[in-house]
């Protein structure tokens, strides 16, 4: 039974790890990708305008216009959330900080590339200073995302690979000691299929409760986890909290439970045609 639950635990935790990354990665598309700061003297006519054009990009999903006092306010907001002292930035003053036009772009594979070439665009505008893409970060992020979702296969697979020979060890303890009385029951007039059900029917209900308890303490601790883990990277994406779907939760109890009829009609071993003549 502990075999099942572990077996469940970690491809469950695996899945959903892959699941986190994804979602991860939907934070990243939420944010800005582009940063135009402006010149001083920019006029408002051409920044308006400018944000209408950026607004009809079809991979652009929002544009902003940021006041040097909202760029500050902003600078103190993620500060505070990462500790830092107010008195830090007390000096700080809002002339200090350009005008600038903040770009958010659709999630996408080739995300770093079209921030690229948009601000390689920005930069030959009338009124634009500088532009900053952040590709360095968007690369970067684009990798750890492949990464994990690597790492989450090769976890189900190894731990998974893992908790079938613990299962197989089992089973092989346990043909040890029923052989002996698979014969007696052959004897008496005991059909095989009839020997072998009972160590079935047991594999498969330790199979569907250690999958069941495994499931129950994912849905315990899976979700506290990540909260923590997300409020600690200061991560706060508008999608929801992942978890098992119901299709895959009962996909996943039926597979555990027919992996335990198998192994259980295994488990008692049927003596040879030969000996038992």
């Amino acid at each position: 039974m502990l075999a099942f639950c572990l077996l469940v635990v970690v491809t469950g935790a695996a899945r959903l790890g892959i699941r986190t990354v994804e979602r991860w990665g939907s934070f990243v598309g939420q944010n800005v990708h582009v940063i135009a700061y402006l010149v001083d003297d920019a006029d408002p006519g051409v920044i308006r305008g400018l944000t209408e054009l950026l607004g009809r990009v079809p991979t652009v999903t929002g544009v902003k216009v940021v006041d040097p006092a909202q760029a500050l306010a902003h600078l103190r907001t993620v500060a505070a959330s990462l500790g830092s002292e107010p008195k830090v930035l007390a000096g700080l003053e809002a002339s200090y900080f350009p005008r600038s036009i903040e770009v958010s772009l659709a999630p996408a594979a080739d995300l770093s590339e079209r921030a690229a070439n948009l601000a390689e665009r920005l930069r030959a505008v009338p009124g634009v200073d500088q532009v900053d893409a952040m590709t360095g970060g968007l690369a970067r992020l684009a990798a750890w995302v492949r990464l994990g979702r690597r790492l989450g296969a090769v976890l189900i697979a190894v731990f998974g690979l893992l908790s079938i020979a613990a299962l197989l060890a089992v089973v092989v303890r346990s043909r040890n000691g029923a052989q002996n009385q698979a014969e007696v029951l052959l004897e008496l007039g005991e059909t095989s299929s009839a020997v072998r059900l009972p160590s079935s029917l047991w594999m498969c209900a330790a199979g569907l409760v250690g999958g069941t308890a495994g499931l129950l303490l994912l849905r315990v601790c899976w979700r506290p986890l990540l909260v923590r883990v997300e409020s600690n990277l200061g991560i706060a994406a508008s999608a929801p909290l992942p978890f098992l779907a119901g299709n895959e939760v009962a996909g996943g109890l039926a597979i555990v439970g027919l992996l335990g009829l198998v192994l259980g009609y295994f488990a008692t071993p049927l003596p040879r045609a030969d000996s038992h003549a």
